[in-house]
């Protein structure tokens, strides 16, 4: 009798041991038959309602994954809903047995299961910051494959992005909240004067020095005047000629808009066919008018020097300041201006004045706004490659681009309609740093002669220089991320060396696209991160 008794006791345990692990790998199958099915549906979603098409694909993806009488569980028909409240969220919820063999002997013919699972897309307000190397290589191709060259293959690619979210911004705008982007193209400066002074004029330094040239009169001979390539007035024998030096000009015209004629503080020259410059005799009657505008790009405000293995951001270093207000000069922009900018040195092989440094300004910087798709295409077409490659300009201006504070606060509040503001920096690149210790004009100035960023001079030459770019770019996406970005860093054709790699907010936010084909799809793949969908239960 007790052997009968622990016979039964014995089949009651195994049995149900045997019932309810089928029981659970059924419900598991169950369970992930209707997470599939839920974000199928969410994906479906056109408006702001789970109508007949949601709930036919939801329905689709979960029969597809657990058919009818699967595991033999009995047939159901799965609910397909919205969450109360909350109309953009789809819902599924099944109900089913599955049946038993031991446990029947025992009165128990099937085990209920139940699943339920929600689907939403992660709803918040949006904003986007793409920081693009618009720099010279960027007229090249990417590869000898390639049809189009990489700035083309920039504008695809973006244009792939925003229709990859063109959805989730239709959705967006359907419950009143927004996506929007801001664009920061970067060589060796940025162009972002006309935002600055949109937000406040006063922000723009009204007075500025420039490395620059004077006219200068003296007696000498025919020949010294010819060694510094003067013009010889042999009834007087006078010389007139350039003195090369730092010289503090008004900028508060230039700044505003108007056409500023440059002569008379910097002469005007004509050329030997030697690229060598000889200076005009000047008088008032016979200045040869050099009209100047300005065209939007910035140097700098005031920083100080700090060295290649700076862990933090020292003070003084306004322009590592992401949230700056100016208050003080040396806390202002100053106006980029090439035409009076001159080093004392020969620096330049490319241009007719060889004391003439290389320069560039790109396309003016885009302020965060929602963007039809016309008019982000047609933004694209002016960017233009130029320039070195200085990549901290991109990123300083990229996190101040969509900042919650500093001088564009007002336009970028850290909620909208009472929701929460997701931020990101999609950070591209088809180059190294590359930058022009004695030869290049950045929004540093000649760095070898102004020496804001290095010691200057023979003190500091241009691997120094770049070592301390690169650690003044390491602090600002330490930076941009403690700010909450979520930072994306993606190289075009080029490998990404340490800095950029740990600039990305993780590993596998960091990437290389080697041809057009690779960038366009990876833009698309951010677009898809950026929009995911996401189980909530």
């Amino acid at each position: 009798m007790l052997t009968a008794v622990f016979v039964i006791v014995l089949l009651a345990v195994v049995g149900s041991a045997i019932d309810l692990g089928r029981a659970h790998a059924t419900r598991t199958r169950l369970q992930h038959a209707c997470d599939a099915a839920s974000l199928a549906g969410r994906r479906a979603m056109t408006t702001s309602t789970v109508d007949d098409t949601v709930k036919a694909e939801a329905l689709k993806f979960f029969n597809f994954n657990f058919p009818q009488r699967a595991f033999g569980t009995s047939t159901f028909t799965p609910s397909v809903s919205s969450l109360s409240g909350s109309t953009q969220t789809v819902v599924i919820t099944a109900a089913t047995t599955s049946p038993t063999t031991v446990m029947k002997f025992f009165g128990f013919s099937s085990i209920p299961l139940n699943v339920t699972c929600n689907a939403k897309q992660d709803f918040v307000n949006t904003d986007v910051v793409l920081v693009l190397d618009t720099t010279g290589s960027m007229a090249d191709k990417a590869s000898s494959t390639d049809t189009s060259t990489k700035i083309v293959a920039l504008r695809k690619a973006v244009l792939a992005l925003y229709d990859q979210l063109a959805t989730v911004q239709t959705n967006l705008e359907a419950s009143g909240m927004r996506l929007r982007y801001g664009i920061v193209p970067y060589a060796s400066t940025v162009n972002v004067g006309s935002a600055i002074s949109a937000v406040n004029a006063s922000y723009l330094a009204q007075t500025a020095k420039y490395q620059s040239r004077r006219v200068a009169t003296a007696t000498s001979s025919s020949s010294a005047c010819d060694g510094v390539y003067g013009s010889y007035n042999s009834n007087s024998r006078v010389c007139t000629y350039f003195i090369y030096n730092q010289y503090s000009y008004d900028t508060s015209k230039f700044v505003a808009g108007s056409s500023v004629d440059v002569a008379p503080f910097i002469g005007t020259s004509t050329y030997y066919s030697s690229g060598r410059s000889q200076l005009y005799g000047l008088t008032p009657t016979n200045q040869v008018a050099n009209k100047t505008t300005w065209g939007g790009c910035t140097e700098e405000p005031v920083t100080v020097v700090m060295s290649a293995t700076a862990t933090s951001i020292p003070d003084g270093a306004n322009d590592l300041n992401i949230d700056l207000i100016p208050a003080t000069d040396d806390q202002k922009w100053r106006p980029y201006w090439p035409e009076v900018e001159f080093t004392s040195y020969r620096s330049n092989i490319y241009s007719a004045d060889l004391m003439k440094p290389q320069y560039a300004c790109p396309t003016a910087a885009a302020p965060m706004k929602a963007w039809s798709r016309t008019t982000l295409s047609t933004y694209l077409d002016g960017l233009n490659p130029d320039g070195g490659t200085y990549h901290d300009f991109g990123m300083m201006w990229g996190a101040r681009w969509a900042s919650s504070n500093g001088i564009f606060s007002a336009n970028n509040p850290s909620t909208y309609n009472s929701m929460p503001v997701k931020k990101y920096i999609i950070f591209m690149t088809d180059g190294l740093f590359d930058t022009g210790y004695s030869t290049l004009y950045s929004g540093y100035g000649v760095e070898q002669l102004d020496a804001r960023v290095t010691p200057g001079g023979s003190s500091s030459n241009e691997t120094d220089q770049l070592a301390r770019h690169k650690q003044r770019f390491n602090l600002l996406c330490s930076k941009a991320k403690t700010m909450g970005y979520s930072v994306w860093v993606i190289g075009f054709a080029t490998t990404l060396d340490a800095s950029l790699t740990n600039c990305a907010s993780s590993a596998s936010q960091a990437s290389t696209s080697a041809d057009s084909a690779a960038l366009l799809s990876k833009f698309v793949e951010i677009g898809k991160n950026i929009g995911a969908l996401r189980l909530t239960q």
